[in-house]
């Protein structure tokens, strides 16, 4: 009885091992509060051409963003022009409208986080949740989750590292990754 006993508890601190590891293969996608203000008082409006890219798929979309201190809103067309979804934020939530199907919808989240983790100011995302941990050195920011890196942003063809919003940046993560191009329009 007392080998069983000793199988039984290895067993079931094997499976709570297997669980604890399978945990942290993957984030969920609300691991990030997104954030609804910024402490950059500028409003900054662009027209972005964003390139999403998941293994073999690549989706691209044309987005027009607006961002002030206390609000932010995202205007998604297809190649085609045609509306794909309005998010925004609105008395501190995050509202979405979708308005025709596309493919990159199913990455939603994931690109609201990858335009906060490259257009925010620092300050602010190094506050919004103590798990992550923001660095930002030559012309790279990334993004730490507990200590493993989740998401690295290049600023390489920027040529104003304090206005992001003119030029071209990556954003890398082992699951995808976007190309962003923006024009300022104010």
């Amino acid at each position: 009885m007392n080998g069983n006993r000793k199988s039984s508890l290895g067993l079931g601190l094997l499976l709570i091992a297997l669980v604890a590891l399978g945990g942290c293969s993957g984030l969920k996608r609300s691991d990030f509060t997104l954030l609804t203000r910024s402490s950059d008082q500028q409003i900054h409006v662009a027209q972005q051409q964003w390139l999403v890219q998941q293994g073999q798929q690549e989706y691209t979309l044309e987005v027009i963003v607006e961002r002030s201190a206390d609000h932010w809103r995202w205007i998604m067309l297809s190649q085609l022009g045609q509306r794909v979804a309005t998010v925004e934020s609105l008395n501190g939530q995050v509202q979405i409208e979708r308005h025709q199907s596309h493919a990159a919808m199913q990455w939603l989240p994931e690109l609201l986080q990858a335009w906060q983790f490259s257009y925010w100011p620092l300050a602010d995302l190094q506050t919004a949740d103590p798990r992550w941990q923001f660095v930002e050195r030559d012309g790279r920011r990334e993004a730490s989750f507990s200590g493993i890196l989740r998401a690295s942003i290049e600023y390489q063809q920027i040529t104003d590292r304090a206005n992001p919003w003119q030029g071209s940046l990556g954003y890398v993560t082992r699951e995808f990754s976007l190309r962003i191009h923006s024009q300022p329009l104010n």
